[in-house]
């Protein structure tokens, strides 16, 4: 809490009581409580999330609870004074700080959330660093749920083609729960930032005590430099992705792979691979067609989160973090040789979402939203994965990730990098019994006719909205048929895998069909009708597009080309 301020509580003429900070009154100094209900009236929102920075005496925010008739929740930024509030669906967030701001904000505000932001009168005022400090936190955190929800919606079209057509390797790869502790040698995560550049020299000096994860993209950095990593972690299903691996040939590195990841990536590589769920919804679905234990591997926004993720798992020793610069480091995107490397100036042209960070130095750097989130995703896995464990930011360059310690890269090779690493063994490749992918067929078909009924269920919900006759509500009797179609679709698609897609279609529908104020009966229909209509219609698409991929994948394990 900030305390360098000027409090004064003071009672207003109509005895309620008021408060001033650094001479600004925070409230009406005649009748507050009727200021309240006009300021609430102005700027509350309904069935939004309504953020507010001030409490003050509380009577906003009790004026502004009035109008949450709907359940709508309410956080308070209170930066000044100590308070509590006890009314329901209202949290208070008391700091002053950006970090502590952002880090109850994550806690508070999902990426569904949409959010309405409102400054109680002269919060603005009394402090600007402070205000600064709370525009920043909020900044940060809706920019970083938009980064997010607009990485989901890009690859949500993506996944189910990805996924399917990835299944057929799990027949012939092991989980990643084959390689859980199976070193002790350490660990050196090759990121594609700038600084990776500098790094080659002692990388190459200790390429023979470590055990090297290229992230993605990196490992053409690597190759162009003679250094060919152990492993190669990608989980990225874009066409921009498999670019980078296309034209790698003879690579003896093996694949550590999401079934996310861009399906054609998969037989680049001749070696076998390991596979790992990225989400638990999916592991269920994919635990129907191996005998193997599917593992959960939790990441962010980049691939280097997961790669640091796999790299606690995989390891008992120290690991190194190399190339994660999260920042421009010399007016650079990524290092030499990285096929998405572009200089600052050309990123400058189509975007101005920058920002400045606290750099490895101590000093401020440029980064963005993007960066931003890969950065906190790295700070998240770190708490929960490495707070115990010998992890250091070796990457000499960059943004600074809070909480792990730096090292410059030379210093961590002589102290840990001292020994030659044990030969590789021989890996075992699993090419499953022919039965299994007779299983697999067997399931797969299932599907397929849970599939074709659903698309009919769809169809038919389409149909009897618009049968609907009036313009101000349901009738009964399409509603009791609704109700019967929608208990059918959830029984049908819940042991498919388009349950995972229809969770979203159904977190995005809600999000963009908010009640508006004041609406009218004939409005409310409309709302409900149309967002009934994208339900069904975003669910009938998805259902249609998927069983293609579905019918290539069984064609596919027919012919027995996987």
């Amino acid at each position: 809490m900030n305390v360098n301020h000027d409090l004064e509580f003071l009672t207003a003429k109509n005895g309620e009581q008021i408060i001033k900070i650094n001479n600004y009154f925070l409230h009406s100094e005649y009748n507050p409580s009727k200021e309240a209900i006009e300021f609430a009236e102005k700027h509350f929102k309904a069935e939004r999330l309504n953020l507010v920075y001030g409490f003050g005496a509380g009577h906003f925010i009790e004026a502004l609870h009035k109008k949450a008739i709907h359940g709508e929740k309410i956080i308070v930024i209170e930066p000044f004074l100590e308070v509590s509030c006890e009314l329901c669906d209202v949290t208070v967030i008391n700091a002053s700080s950006e970090n502590e701001i952002r880090v109850a904000l994550e806690e508070q505000i999902s990426v569904v959330d949409n959010v309405n932001i409102i400054t109680s009168p002269n919060y603005d005022k009394i402090d600007n660093k402070v205000y600064i400090q709370v525009l920043s936190a909020i900044n940060k955190k809706l920019n970083s749920d938009f980064v997010a929800e607009s990485t989901h919606k890009h690859f949500n079209k993506l996944w189910p083609q990805n996924y399917l057509l990835n299944l057929q390797y799990i027949l012939k790869d092991q989980s990643v729960i084959h390689l859980s502790s199976k070193y002790t040698e350490p660990i050196v995560i090759a990121s594609g930032g700038p600084s990776l550049t500098k790094q080659i020299s002692t990388l190459k000096q200790i390429r023979n005590k470590i055990i090297l994860i290229a992230a993605g993209s990196t490992v053409n950095t690597l190759l162009n430099n003679n250094i060919e990593p152990d492993y190669i972690v990608s989980v990225d299903g874009s066409e921009a992705n498999y670019n980078h691996f296309k034209d790698i040939k003879g690579c003896k590195s093996k694949l550590i792979y999401a079934l996310y990841n861009h399906y054609l990536i998969r037989n680049v590589f001749e070696t076998s691979g390991y596979f790992f769920a990225v989400d638990q919804a999916t592991i269920h679905h994919m635990q129907k067609f191996t005998d193997e234990s599917v593992v959960y591997v939790p990441g962010g926004t980049s691939v280097a989160n997961y790669a640091y993720s796999l790299a606690t798992f995989m390891t008992t020793g120290p690991i190194a973090i190399i190339g994660q610069d999260l920042a421009f480091t010399d007016n650079k995107t990524h290092a030499d040789y990285n096929k998405n490397v572009k200089a600052l100036e050309d990123i400058k042209k189509n975007k101005n979402n920058f920002v400045e960070v606290d750099g490895y130095y101590g000093e401020k750097v440029l980064s963005d939203y993007i960066y931003l989130t890969m950065k906190e995703s790295f700070e998240n896995l770190h708490k929960s994965l490495g707070k115990e464990r010998l992890i250091f930011n070796c990457t000499e360059g960059g943004a600074m990730i809070n909480g792990i310690v730096n090292k410059p890269f030379k210093e961590f090779a002589q102290e840990y990098a001292t020994s030659i690493k044990r030969n590789k063994e021989v890996e075992k490749v699993n090419f499953i019994a022919s039965e299994n992918k007779e299983k697999m067929i067997l399931e797969l078909k299932k599907e397929n006719k849970s599939f074709i009924e659903l698309i009919k269920l769809f169809k038919n919900s389409l149909n009897l909205l618009r049968s609907n006759k009036s313009t101000k509500s349901f009738s009964d009797e399409i509603l009791f048929k609704l109700d019967k179609n929608d208990k059918k679709i959830q029984k049908l698609s819940e042991n498919t895998m388009l349950n995972i897609a229809f969770q979203v279609i159904n977190l995005n529908v809600l999000k963009y069909f908010k009640p508006q104020k004041n609406e009218l009966p004939s409005d409310t229909y409309k709302r409900i009708y149309e967002q009934n209509k994208a339900l069904y219609a975003k669910m009938l698409e998805e259902t249609v597009d998927t069983k293609k991929h579905l019918d290539t994948l069984i064609e596919l394990l027919k012919k027995g080309i996987v």
